[in-house]
């Protein structure tokens, strides 16, 4: 295993889940070129620093090649291959105001460390190479500059160094270095004599907030009113899920007044800049399958998606219906498996990467000290100054926009009184940072106008860090289970000093007359699915594991579920909680081998590996609602997965089950469960009405 630890992380995942032996995945061909390796510590960079009988030297034949199963989670992104004329930019003529982003100025192509023009004629469609140019710029449309005098007032004439001509684009390239072309000599000053250099105006799309929060975002949830989810009219019929940037993820479209993915079969470039550019965004970078961004929970709405690459929107191309309207729960398992056929899976969906403008935000943040370059001490640049942040409060929400920001994914530790990093630095420059996960610097969040005491009473303060990885979990709920399970329980004190213990009745519970009396509970069972990339894992390390004595288990999180009765005004009238006691693989979808096992004296190992679920059935104590004193009347149930956000996922919006709710003192109804953020606005506004209670 040793062995297969160094293949794995030198080729960017972190360590290994197992080897094979005996040609496990086919006998190889060529050169057999290592034999009897011997890596000591498993730290080593590559197989070639470990122990081995030398270059050819082997007595083995291809029937005992070895294979490795990488760990799931990347330390680095795979590589992207650039072709030789993929970076392009704008720079603006003098007389021009620089702003961020550059929307408009000349088009230059890098070659070599060197910026050359473009050479266009006016025979040449210059829409179409103006409309390819934005959409590789980040611009979901462009054109010309069309009077060039004007634009250039101030811009002396002079000779310009080109590298690319005779451009002829059909609009549906993604990059202008699948146009044809022909390539010219730089040198040659001469080279576009009966041209003109390639200018541009591009469209802005995509809004990027670069201002600070005013207010900072509220996440507690214990407050008793203001939990009403925050659903927006969407302004596109697509939009993207579980992206560690707001330019990537799985492709979802609005189909019924619901949200559902599109199935990879006929996903291609051409669809993917549709897809892009619907939603303000430029033409796709790549058009990842197969679920490269987790699995999706709803239907699966279109497959057979066929684009030309010029179409304003993913419903005007050509595609095969899947799924219908009313049927879904008829078609799709929580499992990701189809029950009437096998033409699409939900390990089948598409996801794609968008070309943005630059904002330079990674201009205004760094990590320093760490052993890679996706960890370390954060130092943010505030108004041309670098310094660093308060770790007071730090969390790995804000850890996450700082990975965002660097392209560095998703956030795995949020670091806290980090004094392990060295920085030449010793200036706190921001305190009270405060994110909501969505932003897309750490500029933009919350933080005091004027720097504040960090760490009181401390001889030095306490500074904040990261650590982050390309892949996260995703946690989502099984809603069938929570409806078909939901009823109520009457419970004699008696069987309640550990639960009372943990804190899962209400107040009232302390003035009863004990052990006589009994309470009135509303249990369910829930099932939490990992449909991300990378497994789930407690917040807490072992180490700090609580034992409970009186339930005799550990708790590796203080709260991994909250449950709320809410009111129609949103007003909470109970609550309960679950603490991650046992958090584990119950159950795992078909082919996925169980990881976590925490049935053991010393608590196991806890977490939810991904392609498996964590159970709680209704019969567990403190699974559930103590509703002794919820009068009758009409109300909401929702069930919150990581309420804390105290573990990093790649999406935070499908973690709440909301249940419309009806109770008369003897019977309980619950119907229309359903995640806030499948359903657009409109439908979705209805449930929380007194209309849908009979």
């Amino acid at each position: 295993m040793t062995n297969a630890r160094v293949v794995c992380r030198s080729l960017g995942w972190d360590g290994a889940i197992l080897y094979r032996h005996s040609s496990f995945y086919g006998d190889g061909q060529g050169h057999i070129w290592m034999d009897d390796v011997q890596c000591l510590s498993g730290k080593e960079s590559n197989l070639v620093a470990c122990k081995f009988s030398g270059w050819g030297v082997t007595d083995c034949s291809h029937h005992e090649d070895v294979g490795v199963q990488c760990g799931p989670v990347r330390l680095w992104p795979l590589a992207s291959e650039e072709g030789v004329f993929d970076q392009v930019r704008l720079r603006m003529p003098k007389g021009h105001k620089k702003k961020i982003p550059t929307s408009h100025g000349y088009v230059e192509v890098r070659e070599g460390k060197k910026w050359r023009k473009v050479c266009v004629n006016p025979d040449d469609d210059l829409k179409k190479i103006a409309f390819v140019t934005c959409g590789q710029l980040g611009f979901p449309d462009g054109n010309v500059v069309d009077d060039p005098e004007a634009y250039l007032a101030e811009e002396a004439h002079r000779k310009y160094a080109y590298i690319l001509g005779d451009i002829s684009c059909n609009g549906s390239e993604s990059v202008i270095g699948n146009c044809n072309f022909t390539v010219l000599d730089s040198h040659d000053r001469r080279a576009c004599d009966d041209g003109a250099p390639l200018m541009v105006r591009c469209v802005h799309g995509f809004k990027y907030n670069i201002r600070m929060r005013k207010e900072p975002p509220s996440d507690n949830t214990t407050l008793p009113d203001a939990t009403k989810p925050n659903i927006k009219k969407s302004k596109t019929l697509t939009r993207l899920r579980a992206g560690s940037r707001s330019n990537e993820g799985r492709v979802e479209v609005l189909r019924y007044g619901r949200w559902g993915s599109i199935c990879d079969k006929g996903w291609d470039m051409n669809a993917a800049s549709v897809a892009c550019r619907e939603m303000g965004f430029g033409s796709a970078k790549t058009a990842p399958l197969n679920s490269a961004y987790g699995d999706g929970h709803g239907p699966i709405w279109i497959t057979d998606l066929d684009c030309v690459g010029n179409e304003t929107r993913v419903g005007d191309c050509t595609s095969v219906a899947l799924t219908y309207a009313f049927d879904y729960y008829m078609t799709m398992r929580e499992d990701g498996t189809n029950t009437d056929g096998p033409h699409c899976t939900h390990g089948e969906e598409a996801g794609v990467v968008c070309h943005t403008p630059d904002m330079r935000l990674n201009e205004k943040v760094k990590l320093v000290g760490g052993r890679m370059n996706d960890e370390g001490l954060v130092e943010v640049r505030i108004k041309k100054k670098w310094g660093l942040v308060c770790s007071d409060n730090w969390s790995v929400v804000e850890a996450g926009v700082v990975c965002k920001q660097l392209g560095f994914g998703f956030a795995v530790y949020a670091l806290k009184d980090v004094i392990y990093f060295p920085t030449e630095l010793d200036e706190v420059l921001m305190t009270g940072v405060k994110c909501d996960g969505s932003e897309n610097s750490l500029q933009e969040c919350y933080h005091d106008p004027e720097v504040q005491e960090c760490g009181a009473g401390r001889a030095k303060p306490p500074l904040a860090g990261v650590m982050c990885a390309y892949q996260s979990p995703d946690l989502v709920q099984d809603i069938p289970l929570l409806q078909q399970s939901i009823h109520l329980d009457d419970r004699a004190l008696s069987y309640l000093y550990c639960a009372h213990e943990e804190g899962c009745l209400s107040e009232s519970a302390n003035d009863a007359d004990w052990p006589y009396g009994s309470r009135r509970l509303l249990r369910f069972s829930t099932r939490v699915w990992n449909r991300g990339k990378a497994d789930f894992k407690p917040a807490k390390t072992k180490n700090q594991w609580q034992w409970h004595q009186c339930h005799q288990h550990y708790h590796s999180m203080a709260e991994f579920t909250h449950y709320d009765i809410l009111d129609l005004n949103f007003t909470r009238v109970a609550q309960g909680h679950k603490a991650s006691f046992c958090l584990e693989d119950s159950e795992c979808a078909s082919g996925v081998d169980k990881r976590y096992d925490c049935d053991s004296p010393t608590g196991g190992e806890q977490g939810i590996a991904v392609g498996c679920a964590d159970n709680y059935q209704y019969s567990i104590d403190c699974q559930w609602i103590d509703i002794t004193d919820v009068k009758a009347g009409n109300y909401l149930l929702r069930i919150h997965v990581n309420p804390g956000r105290l573990v990093a996922e790649s999406d935070y919006t499908n973690n709440q089950v909301y249940c419309n709710l009806q109770y008369d003192l003897s019977r309980v109804w619950a119907w229309n469960c359903h995640l806030p953020e499948d359903y657009d606005a409109e439908r979705i506004a209805r449930y929380y009405t007194a209309d849908v209670y009979p």
